[in-house]
């Protein structure tokens, strides 16, 4: 049987890990051994025992998406041949599980038994020395996180809590000038925000974010929208976000590309998966196939 490593995050979605992982063992009747039981204590723990920890097949993660994002940043950091990603789902969103066809606990602990997996894209983000990999998005300029709070998503819902933090950062956000070369070819002027799509929906699947967006064709679907007035973002962009209509508005340019370098005057925010990472000046990168996911059958 394939070894396994759980990394438990106890604080996800409201300190809710720790019953999702009692929830887990109820599933699992298995014995597990309490030396590959791992419980995070800080932010970016888990990429750190994700890139440190040696001897395992499977890498599972008791989380929401930023846990488990932390835990793909922490596989690829490892050199050489990397253990699979399991999700145990415990987030508001839990994007990067339903991708992979888990859409409960139940579903994980299934999967899991089976350990059947497939390969998925992910996205390179690198800046100022640093780097990162993001499964969902990549997004620099207006992002709705400064004005995001816990208890939002607790009582508003995944959508509603976009929704209301959204409306509070636009009312004070104003559009950076970016310089944006992708494949080679420059685009320049005020923009609202670059949006890099690898998945189709982000938010729980309440925002269509990369229509016809697939995790494993080795390309970006982009989204560069134009400077906007308020009233217009307010009212239309960010509505048709949810729905995926955004990329007919006319201030939007759609299509696909590989590799984007950012540049912007002033420095843009950058969001990853809901995650801010710094500012620009960044490069985002598709690396196609990337990372092994254990999936639903």
């Amino acid at each position: 049987m394939k070894k396994t490593l759980y990394i438990i995050n106890p604080a996800s979605n409201g300190c809710a890990g720790l019953k999702v992982w009692e929830t887990f063992k109820s599933h699992w009747t298995d014995p597990i051994d309490p030396a590959q039981v791992v419980f995070t204590e800080r932010p970016r723990h888990a990429r750190e025992i994700a890139a440190e920890c040696n001897g395992y097949d499977i890498i599972a993660a008791v989380g929401g998406d930023g846990t488990v994002g932390e835990v793909i940043c922490g596989i690829m950091d490892r050199p050489g041949e990397k253990p699979r990603l399991a999700v145990i789902p415990c987030g508001t969103g839990n994007d990067v599980a339903q991708n992979a066809g888990i859409f409960s606990v139940a579903d994980a602990a299934t999967a899991l038994r089976t350990a059947q997996s497939r390969a998925f894209d992910l996205i390179r983000i690198d800046r100022q020395g640093e780097h990162r990999h993001s499964f969902l998005f990549a997004n620099a300029g207006f992002t709705s996180i400064p004005k995001m709070k816990p208890w939002m998503k607790r009582v508003l819902g995944a959508t509603g809590a976009y929704y209301l933090a959204t409306l509070l950062q636009v009312l004070v956000y104003r559009p950076p000038h970016m310089t944006l070369r992708i494949d080679g070819r420059e685009q320049t002027g005020p923009t609202y925000m670059l949006i890099a799509g690898n998945a189709e929906f982000a938010g729980g699947g309440s925002m269509r974010i990369a229509p016809g967006a697939r995790t494993d064709d080795g390309l970006l679907n982009i989204s560069i929208i134009e400077s906007l007035s308020i009233f217009k973002v307010i009212t239309k962009l960010f509505s048709s976000i949810a729905d995926g209509t955004h990329i007919d508005e006319p201030e939007v340019s759609y299509f696909t590309g590989r590799k984007i370098e950012v540049h912007s005057e002033p420095p843009a925010p950058l969001d990853l998966d809901g995650e801010l990472f710094g500012t620009t000046p960044a490069t985002f990168a598709v690396c196609p196939r990337a990372v092994e996911i254990i999936c639903s059958a």
